[in-house]
């Protein structure tokens, strides 16, 4: 028991002594910020108003004193009536010894008295201060300060007592602030980071927080701060240690990424100071660019070495470990589709057969966030408009990844009623045939979306550039319908006011002009807008078009500015190729595609290979007189090397062209061609082809039509291409050879129904010449199949009329004068990035002399690849001859290189 009182006084005890210091300490910190400098109430010199302006002076003063920390830590004003009661105030200033008597027995802590008088001569004032030092009877100090506007007497006060203070008060303010020990990094960068100011109280805490505000810089391993007293007050010196120089960045064990790549993601780099802050950055932005190509497990570790004690060497040692592939991605909740339908609509896929090539499989978060909106868009597109999807749970178990998608799908609403309001133009029901949605059993978003985006476009069309449709939706959620009310405003009709063109310094505005489809004062035609830009950039003139429409202070009135940046039109290119036909070739091209900035055409070619040359000079003015007539001339002269004879032509074409309606052109041309057949095997060349050699000048006219919808030249998904090709020649042209020739092709592409990116194409093809004189038809005019660009399987040219001769029953091969053939192809994507596609055809056709025979045809299947490669598009297609004749090969593989598919 007594043991226990015993440890109870102890306790006590040192509760007593930890009290006695808590309450000592601020007391003794109240002590050392007592004020040094009494203030004694101002003594008041003036003819009138004595006691209004005794009172305004006083509260000025007072204000003036506990305005600032270092006012209130250096002055204590002594109140009036006090002051009045113990000094004489008609007899001022008080005696030295009168200050000291009172300071010695009432303000034994002072170490200065402030004595001040002010006087007033009409609207100006002068004030004088006299400070003691209580400690040294013979130092005085003097302020004075006259000509100070009465109204103005707080300012005045302000001034002065802070010229008093950096007297009285040095010891407690910052007399100067100072870096040491920086040899590299600026003094100003240093001082900067601190907000400690010459002239401020001295604040321990504060130069605490600029202390460590100076090491967050990043530049020193060590700060720190001391403090020196002078007779102008506190010295402040920041002590710094500065980091070393980085001298070598190296970066070690990469083998899957190129070491320019890892260095794009880094801020560590030579001849800067270590931060430690970023060798931690540059170690993520490593990884997180290894986890972007798939490998989740790289470990990145920085080494340091210091050659010289300020001198640093970094080394980043990667151990890049397996790539981590996606294996499996789940849905959980989506009892209306299955996995493989989202799947189809995600960029993030499972690891493929061709993942090692394609990175199909690879985790990239910033494509899997797009995904989550993806398939939250195919729920909406298909009726479930409260469908959500939830943020991806991913896990990873060695070399693999999992994802895992919740989803909740919600209701499937059907659409119900539709019904437009508001300003209508035209006949209601054709604006409500505009409404794909109207077709459609269940609500989607993306074709209600579209209907409102094309009723904005049909009234911007007719005019009305502001006009806008806004659907209200109304939800029945027990019914599980939406009805609709689409709200039009149509705005103000619109008028062209202006029409600017800028940027064009080389091409002339008049060029640019004539194909706008949209002119000054008309009504504003938003359809017609866009085919200008269409028409602008089909130009090739030009890098960029821009039109902009742009108001004007008249509601009904809209300017345009039509900008454009001019690229390089002429051009100089040489290119080389192989094909089966043609073996080697190598082109070579001079070209300026607008001429004077006229928008002219001249070019300069030449393509020889194994089998052939051709030179050609070409001029095009594709608006004649500013019309929409084109005009073209070309001048040409080439050689082709066939199995039994070469053809030697020379000769000149002149085009004509006009579009004759939308996306329709049709083009006109008189041509002269003068041939020679040389190089002839008499052996084996058929007597029909003898027959040609007499047949040298060829003075025609030809009739071309054209349609192209295609999507895109390489990778053609929908649209078609359709040609129409008449040539007449002989006649009252002149000439040696008499024929008419018509031949033609329709070639039609269809998305496929599987896959992204595939494409069903179906080609057909055909043509007939006859003679307009017996025997005026020369053989290279007429029709030859086979090889890749007709019926695959078979040799460039090998399918050909057989032509008996009834002497020696020697079999030739002669053109036909009627041809037919047909493609039917289905396209698929092997390597979306790289470009890579494969087809799977069936091909079948034939030549016949004079008359159709559809029960001989002939027939091939095969399969082929075709890559955009960095020098052209390239086709390796093999095909498989069904039931082949005797003499025949069974099957064929064609190549080719440059020009287009």
């Amino acid at each position: 028991m007594s043991g226990n009182n015993a440890a109870s006084k102890a306790i006590c005890f040192i509760a007593i002594i930890l009290t006695v210091l808590l309450i000592a300490a601020p007391l003794s910190s109240l002590a050392a910020d007592k004020p040094n400098t009494l203030a004694l109430p101002i003594k008041i010199n003036t003819p009138i108003d004595k006691t209004r302006l005794t009172h305004n002076v006083d509260t000025a003063l007072s204000e003036v004193l506990a305005s600032s920390p270092a006012f209130l830590r250096t002055f204590k004003l002594l109140p009036r009536t006090e002051a009045q009661n113990i000094f004489d105030y008609s007899a001022w200033p008080p005696s030295y010894e009168a200050l000291q008597k009172f300071g010695m027995e009432t303000a034994p802590d002072v170490s200065y008295v402030a004595v001040s008088s002010l006087t007033r001569l009409g609207e100006n004032i002068s004030i004088d201060i006299k400070v003691y030092d209580m400690l040294d009877p013979s130092s005085q100090t003097f302020y004075y300060m006259d000509g100070q506007e009465l109204e103005n007497v707080k300012e005045s006060l302000d001034k002065i007592f802070k010229d008093v203070l950096s007297y009285t008060g040095r010891s407690f303010l910052i007399a100067s602030i100072a870096p040491e020990g920086n040899t590299r990094i600026d003094s100003g960068a240093i001082l900067r980071n601190i907000s400690s100011r010459t002239g401020d109280i001295y604040d321990t805490e504060q130069l605490r927080n600029d202390m460590k505000n100076v090491f967050k810089m990043g530049y020193f391993d060590d700060v720190k701060f001391k403090v020196e007293d002078t007779e102008k007050g506190k010295a402040v010196i920041f002590e710094v240690k500065e980091k070393p120089v980085i001298t070598q960045v190296v970066i070690s064990g990469q083998d899957e990424l190129k070491e320019d790549d890892i260095r794009e993601v880094m801020s560590v780099i030579p001849n800067t100071i270590l931060n430690a802050q970023k060798i931690r950055e540059a170690v993520d932005n490593i990884k997180s660019l290894y986890k972007s190509k798939g490998f989740y497990n790289t470990e990145v570790t920085p080494e340091l070495t210091y050659p010289l004690a300020d001198r640093v060497n970094v080394e980043f040692r990667i151990e890049e470990g397996e790539k981590v592939f996606i294996k499996d991605i789940k849905f959980v909740g989506n009892d209306s589709f299955k996995d493989k339908e989202l799947l189809k609509v995600m960029g993030t896929k499972e690891k493929g057969l061709l993942s090692w090539f394609t990175d199909s499989g690879v985790l990239k978060r910033d494509i899997l966030e797009q995904d989550i909106a993806r398939v939250t868009s195919f729920y909406h597109h298909h009726g479930y408009i409260e469908a959500t999807v939830g943020k991806p749970e991913i896990t990873q178990d060695g070399e693999w990844l999992f994802v895992n998608i919740e989803i909740s799908e919600g209701n499937r609403y059907k659409v119900g009623t539709i019904e437009l309001t508001g300003d209508i133009i035209g006949n209601k029901e054709e604006l409500l045939h505009l409404l794909n949605i109207r077709n459609e059993e269940y609500l989607s978003r993306n074709i209600l979306r579209e209907d409102i985006l094309r009723l904005n476009d049909y009234y911007a069309e007719n005019g009305y550039a502001f006009a806008e449709a806004t659907p209200t939706v109304n939800t029945n959620k027990e019914e599980k319908v939406v009805d609709m009310v689409i709200d039009i405003n149509k705005g103000d009709l619109v008028y062209i006011n202006r029409i600017t063109i800028k940027g064009n310094t080389r091409t002339r505005d008049k060029v640019i002009r004539r194909e706008l489809l949209i002119r000054e004062k008309g009504i504003f035609d938003s359809k017609a807008l866009r085919q200008s830009h269409q028409r602008l950039s089909r130009l090739d003139f030009f890098e960029d078009v821009s039109i902009t429409p742009e108001p004007t202070p008249d509601k009904t009135k809209m300017d345009l500015v039509v900008e454009v940046k001019e690229k390089p039109t002429g051009a100089f290119s040489i290119g080389a190729g192989y094909s089966s036909v043609d073996a080697l070739m190598f082109m070579a091209e001079i070209s300026q595609n607008n001429f004077l900035g006229r928008g002219q055409r001249m070019a300069l070619s030449a393509q020889v290979s194994g089998t052939s040359a051709r030179y050609n000079i070409g001029f095009t003015e594709p608006h004649f007189y500013d019309s929409q007539l084109l005009l073209g001339i070309d001048i040409y002269n080439w050689a082709r090397e066939y199995d039994l004879y070469t053809r030697d032509s020379r000769g000149f074409a002149v085009r004509f062209g006009y579009p004759v309606w939308e996306l329709w052109d049709a083009s006109f041309s008189y041509g002269y061609d003068d041939t020679e057949l040389t190089d002839v095997d008499f052996d084996n060349v058929a007597p029909s082809i003898i027959d040609s050699l007499d047949i040298n000048v060829t003075s025609y006219v030809s009739f071309n039509l054209s349609r192209d919808t295609r999507n895109s030249l390489y990778v053609t998904t929908k649209g078609s291409l359709n040609v129409l090709h008449t040539k007449y020649a002989g006649g009252f042209l002149g000439g040696d050879s008499q024929f008419t020739k018509v031949d033609g092709f329709t070639s039609w592409f269809f998305p496929g129904f599987f896959f992204d990116e595939t494409a069903f194409h179906i080609k057909l093809s055909a043509g007939q010449a006859w003679e307009n004189e017996s025997g005026k038809l020369p053989d290279y005019e007429k029709f030859y199949l086979g090889g890749i660009n007709t019926i695959r399987g078979f040799k460039t040219r090998s399918i050909a009329v057989k032509e008996t001769d009834p002497v020696s029953g020697i079999v030739y091969e002669i053109g036909g004068n009627i041809m037919w053939f047909t493609n039917l192809e289905y396209h698929f994507p092997l390597v979306k990035a790289g470009g890579l596609r494969g087809l799977v055809f069936y091909d079948a056709g034939n030549v016949y002399e004079s008359e159709w025979d559809f029960n001989d045809i002939k027939q091939s299947v095969g399969a082929g690849l075709r890559w955009l490669s960095p020098m052209g598009p390239m086709r390796l297609e093999w095909g498989y001859v069904i039931d082949p004749e005797p003499g025949e090969d069974s099957s064929n593989w064609e190549f080719s290189m440059g020009g287009n598919f």
